[in-house]
């Protein structure tokens, strides 16, 4: 699955762990804030949702996505004005459209009219022609907390006092991963299967980067990759043998300080809670 990034963000929202089931601190959701969704491909989070009074539309949940994206033909259903612009897919610029939605309910959240991107989904990504809409952090952060129940199959928000379509948002989330005794720092992505890492970014600051056994051209969606073994991996946990996808990251200042992403597949985890509130990641 990929990614909508512009290549002018701006900060930050760093911190992840792993916190045992007793910290996490949640009351429980109350009636209507929890959904179930279906787990497409062993990794997608697509929930049911509705934009303005088109219903049953599909919405893959996805926290390595800044802004929330809809597809060229439900803009077309809801005869949207539309504006041309760019976005960054991992290391590349593709063209898509701004418009302004009447307003989107996915879930607990409900926003008021709200820009979002326009783009034929299918170009960008193997899952495009079976939703209709990804749902980013600019609109999942505003809820104060949300948990992903892998075992349930549920989606459960906690809600904030504020608006969903007022106050700042998070760009992304990032999370410290070990690579063979060296820091790299990557976007926590629940769009995304497996580990992606810039191998260019990374090898600057680890120049004796150990791979082990061949490497293989994967294509990653519509991406080309170099699958690989890395030894000397730690997330939260012992160190291990991972196998990621490598890549080139973006030129110039275009996304300062990452690495790469992490795939929330690659946790193993039973439930994922972002804190908004708090700035943490929690799994289990």
């Amino acid at each position: 699955m990929r990614r909508w990034l512009l290549g002018s963000l701006g900060a930050i929202l760093l911190l992840g762990g792993a916190l045992p089931a007793q910290a996490q601190g949640s009351k429980g959701p109350r009636p209507g804030e929890t959904v179930p969704f279906e787990l497409m491909s062993d990794f997608l989070v697509v929930v049911n949702g509705q934009i303005g009074a088109l219903d049953g539309l599909k919405f893959i949940l996805d926290t390595g996505a800044t802004y929330t994206v809809i597809d060229r033909r439900v803009a077309e259903k809801l005869g949207l004005r539309r504006e041309p612009g760019k976005v960054l897919n991992f290391n590349r610029e593709v063209p898509v459209e701004w418009a302004e939605i009447p307003g989107l309910q996915v879930g607990a959240i409900r926003s008021g009219v709200s820009r979002v991107l326009v783009g034929k989904l299918s170009d960008y990504s193997t899952f495009g022609e079976k939703v209709d809409g990804i749902i980013g952090l600019d609109l999942l952060s505003k809820s104060k907390k949300l948990m992903i129940d892998y075992e349930t199959r549920a989606v459960c928000w906690q809600l904030s006092e504020r608006e969903a379509n007022s106050g700042p948002s998070w760009h992304y989330y990032i999370v410290p991963v070990v690579v063979q005794g060296h820091p790299v720092r990557l976007i926590v992505d629940t769009g995304l299967q497996g580990i992606l890492l810039y191998g260019d970014r990374i090898r600057r600051s680890l120049p004796t980067l150990r791979i082990e056994g061949e490497q293989t051209k994967v294509g990653l969606g519509h991406l080309q990759t170099t699958q690989v073994r890395l030894p000397g991996v730690r997330i939260a946990g012992p160190e291990t043998v991972a196998t990621v996808f490598m890549m080139d990251g973006p030129g110039g200042q275009t996304l300062p300080g990452v690495d790469g992403y992490l795939g929330v597949a690659s946790l193993h985890a039973k439930r994922v809670e972002f804190d908004f509130e708090a700035m943490m990641i929690r799994w289990q």
